[in-house]
């Protein structure tokens, strides 16, 4: 089968190639896969910024359909429409998994970096991770699933986001998109959402579609004015930064409110930055670094989609074929447009929308 393999530790290092066909065990099913989503992560592994392990087929966010199930599989068959949690491999025994923390068990291998990923034709899933897809969701918008579980996990579980708070956004990426949504459907009395001049053509416009009507170009335009304006000079209760971007780590410490919450949620693909942090001190600012997803927070991601309060159709902006990886990867690099799907090849039909 078609794979995109990314085959040593270097910068870019990642090709389009044959590579075996997945075999499944007896606790185990084999998927068709129908769509894959490109993270970020995925553009940190190209650019050698985040660990993985190769050779390795990257991908993690994905839907498709069970081809085949092992022996000792009860709850799914083949046919079932599914996508997937992405943690595997995780020890068991150790703290964090013992707590029900899978996701930081230091043993952890998920697709896409610490084993076989989803842009391929298929991939291999334990089934105690699999979550059907509702009738009224597409294929399309199951990639999107796990990234919208991750910040569900960040606003709800991680920051607790209460009824009422004043919410700041960095980044109208995917992410901080569907942060918006979220943050509005969990009661924000107000949400802002932050870009640069270069989101203005098109993901402010994504955002209006949305309803999101607070957004800010910082080039242009005085953040913190008007957080204080609105808040009658406390700040925001929640800033979460979805840019990865070191101006708007320290933009966040200087408008979260004293004992506000500050959500790092981008990476920012170097070992270390700067940030205020006497300042921080002396505002008592909770800082709440948010990584992956759990159970519960894919259950919240459901719940939300079943209610109609998330919308992950406007979020898809590009549809490309696998073959084409690095026209994505580099048109992400370049920041334009939104969630990039990759099809396999055998699948595409030049869709644009979803309709796959």
């Amino acid at each position: 089968m078609k794979a995109i393999v990314k085959e040593k530790k270097a910068k870019g290092a990642v090709v389009y190639k044959d590579v075996p066909f997945p075999e499944i065990n007896d606790d185990e099913v084999l998927i068709k896969i129908k769509a894959a989503g490109i993270c970020g992560t995925d553009i940190h592994i190209y650019n050698d910024e985040f660990p993985y392990w190769p050779p390795v087929i990257l991908g993690h966010e994905f839907s498709g359909v069970i081809e085949k199930t092992g022996k000792n599989i009860k709850r799914f068959k083949p046919g079932d429409r599914v996508t997937s949690e992405p943690q595997q491999k995780v020890c068991g025994i150790c703290r964090y998994c013992r707590q029900g923390l899978i996701h930081l068990c230091s043993s952890k291998r998920s697709p896409g970096w610490g084993m076989d990923g989803a842009m391929a034709e298929y991939i291999k899933i334990p089934d105690g991770l699999l979550h059907l897809l509702p009738p009224n969701i597409s294929f399309l918008e199951g990639a999107v699933i796990e990234p919208a579980s991750t910040v569900t996990h960040a606003l709800i579980e991680r920051a607790s986001i209460r009824f009422g708070d004043f919410v700041v956004i960095a980044g109208p990426g995917p992410a901080g998109l569907i942060a918006a949504q979220v943050a509005r459907a969990c009661g924000a009395s107000d949400v802002v959402l932050s870009g640069i001049s270069e989101d203005l053509s098109y993901r402010f416009k994504v955002a209006g579609q949305l309803g999101i009507k607070n957004v800010f170009n910082v080039d242009r335009q005085d953040l913190s004015e008007y957080v204080m304006n609105a808040t009658g000079g406390y700040g925001a209760d929640i800033f979460m930064d979805c840019s990865g971007s070191e101006a708007a780590i320290n933009q966040a410490i200087d408008i979260c409110a004293k004992n506000g919450k500050i959500i790092a949620f981008g990476l920012t693909g170097k070992k270390s930055v700067g940030i205020g942090w006497d300042e921080a001190i002396t505002k008592e600012l909770n800082i709440i670094p948010s990584m992956s997803s759990t159970y519960n927070s894919w259950i919240y991601t459901f719940g939300l989609l079943k209610a109609g309060k998330l919308d992950l159709k406007k979020i898809i902006s590009n549809i490309m074929p696998m073959s084409e990886y690095m026209r994505a990867f580099n048109m992400i690099m370049e920041k334009k447009g939104l969630k990039f799907i990759l099809v396999p090849d055998s699948e595409y039909q030049g869709q644009r929308t979803n309709q796959i």
